[in-house]
């Protein structure tokens, strides 16, 4: 009988021991998760980070390799060409200066010359708006010319190869006798701020297409006339050249 008790006393004393043993684990595990479960998810997240910083500098590695191919002499040429021919902003002088130049090269007396929306371009930060019908933002300008039939469709084919962007959107053509025509032409010149962002790290760099190149080719060939020329040199031929009424 005291055998039997003696067996059954050791077998309490381990029982209890496992127990305390599973209870200590228990705790173990617990304390271990709530405290290193902060640090495990800071791990995995940085480890997140370090893989997405790992493709970004793997992607501006590509593009770096590929802007180091470019000339850079001949690459800032040629965005002094097409900020010319396609202004970042609303150009009021330049685009005057051209028509005025255009109407005298062909011998026209400018009647008037006006821009309707003066009121909304006085600022830069006055906002672009892109016509339905329209790609670009672009500003309106009107004008009244006399002299000969031919002259006028001289000054009308000019126009549309002077920069800036420039082209002819309506035209009314009335006779005034001895030879004269009076033209009512409205033209459009066009402009394209500067993109806000400069495209997603992703977005790769695609070289210049052939098409691309024959666009430079004939931007080459469109006239550009001084900045340095101002309005009020060259006089006009004697005639309404209101700049700015409205």
């Amino acid at each position: 009988m005291a055998k039997v008790n003696l067996a059954l006393g050791q077998d309490f004393k381990k029982s209890k021991l496992v127990l305390f043993s599973g209870v200590i684990l228990a705790l173990i595990v617990l304390v271990s998760l709530f405290w290193l479960r902060p640090k495990i998810m800071a791990i995995m997240k940085a480890n997140k980070e370090l893989a997405a910083n790992k493709k970004i500098l793997a992607e501006l590695t590509k593009k770096v390799t590929v802007l180091e191919g470019l000339s850079q002499p001949e690459l800032s040429e040629r965005v002094d060409l097409v900020l010319k021919v396609l202004p970042s902003e609303k150009d009021i002088p330049t685009v005057m200066v051209a028509l005025k130049k255009i109407a005298l090269n062909n011998g026209l007396v400018v009647s008037e010359l006006n821009i309707p929306e003066v009121g909304e371009i006085a600022t830069v930060s006055a906002q672009s708006k892109v016509a339905k019908e329209e790609i670009l933002p672009s500003l309106a300008v009107k004008l009244i010319l006399i002299g000969s039939r031919e002259k006028i469709i001289s000054f009308l084919k000019q126009v549309e190869t002077t920069a800036p962007l420039m082209r002819v959107s309506g035209l009314v053509i009335n006779q005034k006798g001895g030879g004269l025509d009076e033209a009512l032409i409205d033209v459009k010149t066009y402009f394209l701020p500067f993109p806000k962002t400069l495209g997603k790290v992703e977005q790769v760099i695609i070289p210049v297409t052939s098409q691309e190149e024959k666009i430079f080719s004939q931007l080459s060939k469109i006239e550009f006339f001084q900045e340095s020329e101002s309005l009020s040199s060259s006089p006009l031929p004697a005639g309404k050249a209101d700049l700015f009424s409205y």
